[in-house]
């Protein structure tokens, strides 16, 4: 810390030494400061924070060259300590007179009125903190003939509006302070310390605290007999919003009553807590639990979590989940816990995007050593959609500046000035996890042109360090959206075999057709490596492919429409990821087939098709030329794999059945 003295002195301290260290007889030594300023020497904090500071101080000091040091006193003055403003009318203190007895103190003093808002806003200024509580306090103490303390700390009386408030984004949120006193006293060796702080929001906490100590002692021993009671009631647990991470909103209320019995050293508590009403909400991750309640007891080194219950909004299409839990946990010098927990259709997400409801049980066991989780998990209904996209990032130019560390003080010397070797750090706690996901039949991923249901079994484990997921998903129906086009998902596995971000890729995606030729996408690989290629069945060119795919017919015949279209199909398999302009107009028309033929020799020939798919078996289409005053229109229903019925109307009327043979 850094330390400003001015004033002056009866003689300078090396004077006044020699002098002691000379007489035979109590000599006094006098200083007086005019002003004293103590600041901390870190320069991360603020210039307002000071250590000490006092304007003028007045000391006198007493002592002889046989008892050294005999007693000291401060003239009436006031000091400030941290940003309390302290005054006393008497300081003294003088040595023992023997060794059974302590030193003698004797002290008055009393703290100014003190605003703490704007304290606390300089402590946390981001806090929000704000009000107009103003608080008062004042300490005696005296040591001899024996120990006789008296202070206390409470809400100054006639200041109007003495509150404390928090600003968030919800607004100004009161606490609502009816009541705040603190004290302590110690007389005849009973120690007593009593809290009282209450507030309409804020809740209660009131309670008594009684030690049985030493007459003569300064400070009560562990051995010390310690009894009392402590009683809590917050009324609303949105008034700690402040408290928590952003986004996150608490609700409801918790009660607690315990008694203290023991020793000062090794203290038992006894007695139970109660919560009811609790609300935890998030809306930026879709977290919205209600109703939350709990029971806990506690006896000793024990405490047993006797009930634990809460609902989780209506999502989906289920009603509200259930989530309920019990366990115990050891408090003495190796900590454990063992906790279990059972969720029936609890939906753990809930928002547009992203939705979760699961059942299931797990057990939770805690021990200074290792942490170990095991337990099943079904999912009942779930959807994740990545439609909109991934959240927006940095661009590479942009560089972040971020604070300097503070440098690391360097380690002390022994007494052959070599570093003192760091003392070893404790062995992190080993984490174990066992548990087995079954994906349930109404899991559901959409995005990036996918959208299937998933079901599968996994195991989710972890050991050293290290999370892995094995076992295998598979889609069940759905479709995938390609070169403008909704393909039938054929086959879709995904093989999880150690790493979470990871697994290896086998899906294929068939255009539904009424034609005896099949047509679509394969996916191979990894999920950091995928490999996409054209499928056919049967086999021919990758022209042919993306004819078959994007137009629904063969090549022969293709006007320049149709080439373009086929060209910016082609640009589409280079380009990756996202969303095509084609594709989106034929999404945004509600169709499944958009295409332009075009006869080379004649423009005039120019015909435009359009079609949709109403089921497997189903297809509607209409087709009309550029230069025609009417259009046809088609319903073909696939009756088998190699028969067709097709229904014309318009110029031509017509009913088909059509019968394919395939040789090779």
């Amino acid at each position: 810390a850094k330390l400003a003295l001015t004033g002056q002195l009866g003689s300078s301290p090396l004077q006044a030494w020699q002098d002691l260290a000379a007489a035979s007889s109590p000599i006094t030594w006098r200083a007086r400061v005019t002003q004293l300023l103590a600041r901390p020497s870190n320069p991360q904090l603020p210039d307002w924070v000071k250590v000490a500071e006092a304007k003028p101080l007045e000391v006198q000091v007493q002592g002889s060259a046989g008892a050294g040091l005999m007693n000291a006193s401060a003239a009436p003055g006031r000091i400030e300590l941290g940003g309390a403003q302290l005054r006393w009318t008497e300081l003294q203190w003088a040595a023992p007179r023997n060794a059974s007895e302590h030193a003698f103190v004797r002290a008055e003093i009393e703290m100014e009125p003190l605003p703490v808002a704007p304290l606390l806003a300089r402590w946390q200024p981001d806090f929000g903190w704000g009000g107009k509580l103003v608080v008062g306090g004042r300490a005696s103490v005296r040591t001899l003939p024996e120990l006789a303390i008296d202070m206390e700390l409470l809400r100054q009386e006639g200041t109007q509006n003495g509150d404390l408030s928090v600003t968030d984004e919800r607004g100004v949120q009161p606490l609502g302070l009816t009541d705040l006193r603190l004290t302590l006293n110690a007389h005849n060796g009973i120690w007593q310390f009593t809290q009282a702080i209450a507030g309409s929001t804020l809740g209660t906490l009131g309670g008594s605290i009684t030690v049985n100590a030493d007459r003569q002692a300064l400070w009560p021993a562990p051995s010390a007999r310690l009894s009392g009671v402590l009683r809590a009631n917050i009324a609303n647990l949105g008034t700690w919003g402040g408290w928590v991470p952003a986004g996150w909103r608490l609700g409801g209320n918790i009660a607690a009553s315990l008694q203290l019995g023991g020793t000062v050293g090794a203290p038992e508590l006894t007695g139970q807590a109660n919560g009811s009403a609790i609300a935890v909400r998030n809306p930026l991750l879709g977290v919205d639990v209600t109703e939350g309640a709990f029971a806990l007891s506690l006896k000793g080194d024990n405490a047993t979590l006797t009930s634990f219950s809460a609902r989780s909004a209506t999502g989906g299409t289920g009603g509200a989940g259930t989530l309920t839990a019990s366990g115990q946990a050891s408090l003495g010098a190796q900590p454990t816990a063992k906790l279990r927990i059972l969720a029936d259709h609890f939906v753990l997400l809930n928002r547009v995007d992203r939705r979760l409801r699961a059942s299931g049980n797990a057990e939770l066991d805690l021990s200074a050593q290792a942490l170990q989780i095991t337990g099943k998990l079904n999912i009942d209904e779930g959807l994740f959609d990545f439609s909109r996209g991934d959240a927006p990032s940095l661009d590479d130019d942009v560089v972040v500046l971020r604070p300097e560390t503070v440098a690391e003080p360097s380690a002390p010397l022994d007494a052959n000035g070599k570093p003192v070797p760091k003392p070893p750090s404790p062995a992190a706690r080993k984490t174990m996890v066992q548990l087995d996901i079954n994906l349930g039949n109404d899991l559901k991923l959409r995005g990036r042109g996918f959208d299937s249901r998933l079901r599968g079994e996994l195991k989710l484990a972890q050991s050293d360090g290290k999370l892995t997921l094995n076992g295998t998903v598979n889609t069940y129906g759905g479709t995938y959206v390609a070169y403008g086009q909704k393909l039938d998902i054929e086959r879709g596995e995904i093989n999880f075999v150690g790493p979470y971000d990871n697994p290896r890729l086998n899906v294929l995606a068939v255009r539904a057709s009424n034609d005896d030729v099949r047509v679509g996408v394969s996916l191979l690989g990894t999920a950091l490596a995928p490999r996409i290629k054209l499928f056919s069945e049967p086999e021919m060119s990758d022209t042919d492919k993306l004819s078959w795919l994007v137009l629904g017919r063969a090549p022969d015949g293709l006007g320049r429409a149709d080439t373009a279209l086929l060209q910016r199909a082609a640009l589409a398999l280079l380009s990756g990821e996202g969303e095509s302009a084609s594709g989106k107009l034929i999404k945004n028309l509600g169709l499944d087939e958009l295409s332009v033929l075009q006869n080379e020799a004649d423009t005039r020939g120019t015909v435009v098709r359009l079609g949709k798919q109403l089921s497997r078996r189903w297809f509607v289409g209409y087709e009309r030329g550029l230069n025609a005053t009417t259009g046809s229109w088609q319903l073909i229903y696939r009756i088998a794999q190699r028969f067709t019925l097709r229904a014309q109307g318009g110029d031509d009327n017509a009913l088909e059945l059509i019968w394919q043979w395939k040789w090779e």
